[in-house]
């Protein structure tokens, strides 16, 4: 049996995904070279995920990032410590293949805990906004729906878009194929809003994803040029869903209100790829930072003296540190709002992940 014929048999046995689902994802999504798996003595592959393939724009840098999804272990096999090896296993692929961090979301909420013994941190929040059926989502601009973009005008609008979020996990065209593909499994909706600016001409302004979710709209993201562009995409999935309250994940630092939850966790692989970014792109950022990574420590343990855009390795530095922190608590300074990180001595950011197919 192939490795990717074992894998969707722990995936079918793990998960409640249908099948058709599931011949989807491994048609579309899954990739040999992304899977790490366990055996047992007996040579039965009992434990697998995929660590896939992204990349994050931070501080001005593109940096590569690893994704962990399907995590599982048959359930007879259970108990026995091997999702905890194969994490591992998986973290140290991730900073052998150079990714600055491995981001993942847990499939419940009591993951949570566990992922944190591996370093694990929950930087990723969304901004849950509630809208009642009644909310018509007015806009102050002229806008349309685009009922037939193309997919290369679509891309790079996408493309556009999400780049100018400040920390945000980036997708391919390939990882955005396969997004809308999971849409249309799901029966959802993908509205492009088109505007017309003097300056700028008629171009796609704004776009949102949407899938109904019982009795509501959960709307998974919105994209957009502006914030009435971005009200416009929502005006456009209201006429499609009369009647519906709409649940949006929203950005996480958006003031305009909204219940700030967990989205995801981060866990850094390679602290110097991090700091290096950070020192770069703020020349005038002084400090030293020792790191301690119990799981990682030839890799991160490592004391980082940042000064005139350059961050260097010296482990001789014998002073007092300006931090003296732990890998997972430099997750959660780097990855958190600019207040947290100005009382701290960081410049902080907060990151965005959404339109994973978790």
């Amino acid at each position: 049996m192939s490795k990717r014929e074992d894998i969707m048999r722990i995936w079918q046995e793990s998960f409640s995904d249908p099948r058709e689902y599931v011949r989807m994802y491994f048609d579309r999504v899954y990739r040999d070279d992304e899977a790490i798996t366990l055996e047992d003595p007996s040579g039965l592959t009992v434990s697998s995920l995929l660590l896939q393939r992204y990349a994050m724009s931070y501080h001005g840098s593109t940096l590569p990032v690893g994704y962990i999804a399907g995590a599982a272990t048959r359930r007879n096999q259970r108990g026995k410590g091997y999702m905890s090896r194969l994490m591992t296993d998986a973290l140290r692929a991730s900073a052998a293949r150079g990714d600055m961090m491995c981001a993942l979301i847990p499939a419940r909420s009591a993951l949570y805990y566990f992922y944190r013994r591996f370093g694990f941190s929950t930087v990723f929040y969304t901004k849950e906004q509630r809208f009642t059926s009644l909310h018509s989502f007015p806009v102050n601009g002229t806008f349309d729906e685009d009922k037939n973009p193309s997919s290369d005008d679509i891309w790079q609008a996408f493309d556009r878009f999400q780049h100018a979020r400040p920390c945000y996990i980036l997708h391919s065209r390939r990882d955005l194929d396969n997004v809308r593909a999971d849409l249309d499994y799901d029966g959802g909706d993908f509205v492009v809003i088109n505007a017309n600016h003097e300056d700028h001409g008629p171009h796609i302004a704004a776009m949102a994803w949407g899938v109904e979710r019982g009795d509501l709209l959960l709307v998974t993201d919105v994209m957009g040029e502006s914030a009435d562009a971005r009200t416009a995409a929502l005006h456009a999935l209201r006429s499609h869903h009369e009647g519906m309250p709409f649940l949006l994940y929203g950005y996480p630092d958006d003031v305009s209100g909204g219940r700030l939850m967990p989205r995801g966790m981060g866990r850094v692989v390679n602290a110097a790829l991090m700091l290096r970014a950070v020192a770069e792109a703020h020349p005038k950022y002084h400090s030293v930072i020792r790191i301690a990574d119990p799981l990682l420590p030839d890799i991160n343990s490592h004391t980082y003296i940042i000064s005139d855009g350059v961050c260097a390795v010296d482990d001789s530095f014998s002073g007092h540190p300006d931090l003296d922190i732990t890998v997972d608590v430099l997750a959660e300074i780097a990855f958190s709002t600019p207040h947290i990180g100005d009382i701290v001595g960081f410049p902080s950011v907060r990151p965005v992940i959404s339109l994973m197919l978790d």
